[in-house]
This record gives structure tokens, sequence and C-alpha cells, in this order.
């Protein structure tokens, strides 16, 4: 059998063993077939196959975190056709990721989020609860765009606080807005019987993130912002960052952001230093010393 029908094997086992979710599963099918269609053959995979794959990505200059991202695919995959002795030996045994320095996360400036909360303004009523609920739940609660959309209409814990369900079905709790309540039983109010908060044209289904970007660009648009800079993750990005200027504990922000690792949440701490660097230059007396 060859490597490409091994993938729908893989696949499998990431969705009934592992409780893969769907975006996960899709990202491993795509990067693996990726690998396999650029082989000239996929009978019996080679350490150096693998190499010459790396080489050809890093000559069409594909992004280092792309690379990494397709060679931990390519890594699980192989793990797993050996470990079930599918395979004799492990291409990727000997094969190291290729390091990269982790960029500062995108975020905004507490104006532009003041900007993009007044644009509602303009909105119809129905459509101005809406927008203002997706803006105070990505930037106020910090919430990933896949967590928004399966929002269940009964997760609300009290009037502070909601159930998510984030990467891995891990489940964690985080505190709203302090307007989040008023808006959700208004939005309740108005949207069709469904189980999702935010339900589809068809209520058995919720929103796609399509959608929610969508929402966001009209927002952008009306509040003057540049729209290519707004998203679902640079809310989440401004969310921590702001809250980490305001003197929030890193643990506590972790939690919040639903983190497996605190270093994940310390980079926001980079972007919290520079903001502390620039009122060093423009406010102490020596900075002003030529």
């Amino acid at each position: 059998m060859s490597v490409s029908n091994f993938i729908e094997l893989f696949i499998e086992y990431l969705r009934s063993e592992r409780n893969a979710s769907p975006n996960t599963v899709q990202s491993y099918i795509f990067d693996l077939r990726d690998f396999v269609h650029r082989l000239k053959s996929d009978d019996e995979i080679q350490e150096r196959d693998v190499v010459s794959y790396l080489a050809e990505l890093r000559e069409k200059q594909f992004q280092t975190s792309t690379i990494k991202r397709r060679l931990s695919a390519l890594r699980q995959f192989f793990k797993f056709l050996y470990r079930e002795e599918l395979i004799d030996n492990d291409p990727m045994k000997f094969i190291r990721q290729p390091k990269h320095r982790r960029p500062l996360p995108k975020t905004l400036d507490e104006e532009t989020v003041t900007r993009l909360r007044n644009a509602t303004l303009s909105f119809k009523y129905e459509e101005k609860i809406r927008a203002d609920l997706i803006l105070y739940l990505l930037y106020g609660s910090g919430l990933r765009v896949s967590e928004l959309i399966s929002i269940r209409r009964n997760s609300m814990v009290d009037l502070n606080f909601i159930r998510i369900l984030g990467k891995g079905s891990k489940e964690r709790i985080v505190p709203l807005a302090r307007n989040v309540p008023f808006l959700m039983e208004e939005w309740k109010n108005i949207c069709a019987d469904s189980i999702w908060l935010f339900p589809s044209v068809n209520p058995l289904k919720h929103i796609t993130r399509q959608r929610v970007f969508q929402i966001l660009k009209q927002i952008a648009k009306i509040s003057g912002a540049d729209a290519t800079k707004i998203s679902p993750h640079v809310l989440r990005h401004a969310f921590a960052t702001h809250i980490l200027d305001a003197g929030a504990d890193l643990l506590s922000v972790k939690k919040m952001l639903g983190h497996q690792d605190i270093a994940t949440t310390e980079i926001y701490t980079h972007v919290a230093r520079k903001k502390l660097r620039e009122v060093i230059k423009k406010c102490h007396p020596l900075a002003k010393i030529s």
C-alpha cells in the first residue's frame, strides 16, 4: 500500500482517538497531500525525500512557520505509521525543525478599538447587537474565532462568565466584559431559535469563520481603520496586550487565553515592554539629553 493510501488511516486516527478539531484535520490533510503531490514516487519514503521536499519549500521562499507546520504534520504522520508497523523506518527520525524567531503579534491601539466599537452605531439595531457582541467577545474576552462561532446558547455560567470549548476540546471558563450579558440577552431575543449563539441561515448550523471576518471588515471600513489589519486574531492579541499593559499577571492571561504553555503567553510581554521603552524615550529627562 502506498503512503498516500495511509493518509485516510491517519486522519481517521486523528478524528477518533485524538479527537482533533475539523480545522486541525483539514490542515493535516492539506499538508500531507501537498507532500505526496511533490514526490516522484510515494511507494517507500526515505529521509532524502523529506530533505528534498524541505529544499523545495525553502527555494520557493515559504515562511519558516509554514515549513515548521508541514514538518510537524509529517512527523506525526510517520510516527503513527511506524507505531502501527505500517512502515519499517521513520524517515523523520533525523530531520530537525528549522529555527526562527517568533514574530511579535500584530495588535491594535486602544484608540483604534474605540473607533471599531463606535462604528457599529451606523448599523441597524439587530446587526448592531450582533456586531457589538462579536467585538466584545473577541476583544473583551480574547476568544479565538473558532471558539466564538461554536458558543452555544446555554454557555453562560452566570452573569459574568461563559463556558468555552477551546483547542483539543478543552473547556475553560472566561470572564465577560461588563455589557456582554445585556448584549447576549438582546441577541437571543432577536436571532432564530438555535442551540448556537450565532446561528447560520440554517439554524441547525452556526455562523462561519468567513462571515465573522466579513462583519469585522465591514466595521473596519466604517471606522476608517485599515481593514487588512483587522481580524479576530488581531483583536485577541489586542485583548492580551492591553490587559498586560494595564497590569494583569501573566498566569491569569494564560488561563483566559487557553494557552497550554506560558511561553506562548509571554510573547505579549514583549509587546508591553516595547510600549514601556517608548514611554521612557518620550518622558524620561535623560532621553532628551543629546
